[in-house]
């Protein structure tokens, strides 16, 4: 089977999942609204994210299906003589960033901590576009420190260094 299939019933596999547990998170718990968020807003949240990603994957997986067909065929031939690296070092590498990363929360702080890590497991999982990754390292932790700090009400790591 190739990955354009994959994706497109991962995809619509885990949409209808989301969308049950969008429907069944709120049916589970008490409504307990003391500042105004219920139990069950962070499970319908996730839960609505990963539909919405999961249509998504599905999208991709349709749109691609004829693309990776012929792909496929191109590598098959050019398979025969090459051998592929094993992924075990860029494991290992991203198993190391992520013991530097609960280490280096508390002593530089949510922000720098986590922005540093997105760069870092980009690179060594072959992302080279420069200006993609200075974006989504730029944007994103800010983005999560806002939802977790002032929507969610979790206080993350602060800088103890500085």
């Amino acid at each position: 089977m190739n990955m354009a299939r994959v994706d497109f019933f991962a995809g619509a596999f885990l949409c209808v999942f989301g969308i049950v547990i969008y429907f069944a998170a709120p049916l589970t718990v008490d409504e307990y609204n003391e500042m105004g968020l219920t139990p069950s807003s962070f499970p319908c949240a996730l839960s609505a994210a990963i539909a919405v990603l999961s249509a998504l994957l599905c999208w991709n997986g349709w749109r691609n299906r004829d693309r990776d067909a012929v792909r496929q065929g191109v590598d098959d031939g050019a398979e025969d003589g090459e051998s592929h690296a094993s992924p075990t070092p860029y494991v290992i590498a991203a198993i190391a960033v992520m013991g530097l990363y609960i280490v280096g929360m508390p002593l530089f702080g949510y922000l720098l901590a986590t922005s540093a890590t997105l760069l870092m497991l980009s690179i060594i999982y072959g992302n080279r576009r420069w200006r993609g990754l200075v974006i989504a390292a730029a944007v994103a932790p800010p983005a999560l420190f806002f939802f977790f700090q002032e929507v969610m009400i979790i206080l993350l790591p602060e800088a103890s260094l500085f």
